[in-house]
């Protein structure tokens, strides 16, 4: 006799468990506390001389970790299979449950992450960069909690990296895509040193992996094309919160690079020297910097501590994923934002800076780029200047933040 599902939710309990057949070997047990589950009976091994042996398949019924008719008898028929091959299902299970117990015992994706970024013997700067890109980028998209081995190349992490890779593409990021699965590498690499995953790596180099992208120096606008621009940048049609709108100018201002400046804390700047020192941890030459604070620059600080004064961080923001400050990709998103995508990005001030310097200001090429915190080949001259040039590049940066401030730029 074989039940149809209308006739499994009619039993009803007893007062001791009873068995009634569905068909096929199947069983359904129904307990005296109402709950009912599947159970297949099979022989193992198939021929006549195996054995009889019950094999719970699970609960009936809806909700999570039950099961209707036809899934019970999906999976009795695919139990099935495996037996005739030779596989006693009891086993299966067994195995089954070792490899939950195991996937939860592998160290998951951002335990890697972490450990990579901890033996890193990069500087910090870029450990930092490489941070933003495990935490900002990877570990959504993996997810934080997954057992590292789930990426193993034998069960297609390959194209679930892939796959990661060519949505970061997707967005017109293809130098960020090619950097950020180069660090996905080294986090593997890390995994797979500790035996917590199976080589080969998921993130290994190929032709194919490598983004179809050609290396070009960041645009920036002239200098007729400031007054249009300081517009927008007031105007902020985009609605950019302030703290974002500030960064922009102060990136004008001071032409440091993105990554130097959103991690400014308040104890960098020194309002009795007009003194902003970026610790060398973040500077690219690894050397501390010095910027003189002119009055615009003071101008925007003074806004910024107007809101952010009781905060760690100059440009706070409570969105922050792996710090409390803006992302060094907020400036460029609004300047994209803004309508100048392919026109400028915030390093291209530094460029700016550079021509309009020596060609608007005829500031000595030198000043400025000393003022970059450029290195200079000649290893003699840098052990002699002990000076670093303080007093002529205060001067150019009064002359160039004055500049500005004529080209429209409010502070």
């Amino acid at each position: 006799m074989s039940l149809s599902d209308s006739g499994l939710k009619a039993l009803v309990p007893r007062d001791k468990k009873y068995r009634v057949s569905v068909g096929d070997a199947l069983y359904i047990i129904v307990y005296p506390n109402g709950g009912k589950y599947f159970v297949w009976r099979y022989r193992f091994p198939p021929d006549r001389s195996g054995q009889f042996r019950d094999y719970q398949i699970g609960p009936y019924g809806k909700g999570v970790g039950k099961g209707s008719l036809k899934q019970a008898r999906d999976e009795k028929d695919r139990l099935d299979q495996r037996r005739k091959a030779g596989e006693d299902p009891r086993l299966l299970k067994s195995e089954a449950k070792r490899e939950v117990l195991q996937q939860a015992l592998t160290p998951s994706v951002q335990k890697a992450a972490e450990g990579f970024l901890d033996r890193s013997k990069n500087k910090p700067s870029t450990i930092n960069d490489y941070r933003n890109m495990l935490f900002n980028q990877v570990l959504p998209v993996l997810g934080p909690d997954t057992p590292v081995n789930r990426f193993e190349w034998s069960v297609g992490g390959r194209e679930k990296i892939l796959q990661l890779k060519e949505g970061i593409e997707a967005r017109g990021s293809l130098y960020q895509s090619d950097k950020c699965f180069m660090v996905m590498r080294g986090m593997f690499d890390y995994a797979i040193d500790r035996g917590w995953m199976q080589p080969p790596n998921p993130a290994m180099g190929s032709k194919q992996a490598k983004s179809k992208h050609k290396a070009k120096s960041n645009p920036s606008l002239n200098w007729n094309q400031l007054p249009k621009f300081f517009e927008d940048l007031e105007r902020n049609d985009p609605g950019a919160s302030l703290v974002v709108v500030l960064s922009v100018k102060v990136l004008a201002l001071t032409f440091s690079r993105v990554g130097s400046l959103v991690p400014t804390k308040w104890e960098e700047i020194d309002l009795k020297k007009d003194l902003w020192t970026i610790p060398g941890e973040r500077m690219k030459m690894g050397k501390d910097h010095s910027i003189p604070l002119t009055d615009p620059i003071k101008e925007v600080f003074d806004t910024l501590r107007s809101f952010n004064g009781d905060k760690e961080y100059v440009f706070f923001s409570p969105r922050g994923r792996v710090k409390p400050h803006i992302s060094r990709d907020s400036p460029n998103h609004h300047l994209a934002s803004l309508g100048y995508k392919g026109m400028t990005t915030a390093h291209g001030f530094r460029h700016l800076a550079l021509t309009a310097g020596q060609e608007v200001l005829k500031v000595d090429h030198e000043i400025i780029q000393r003022q970059m915190a450029h290195s200079f080949g000649d290893k003699i001259r840098g052990y002699y200047d002990k000076s670093q040039m303080m007093k002529e590049r205060r001067e150019f940066m009064v002359a160039w933040c004055d500049a500005l401030v004529e080209q429209g730029l409010i502070t």
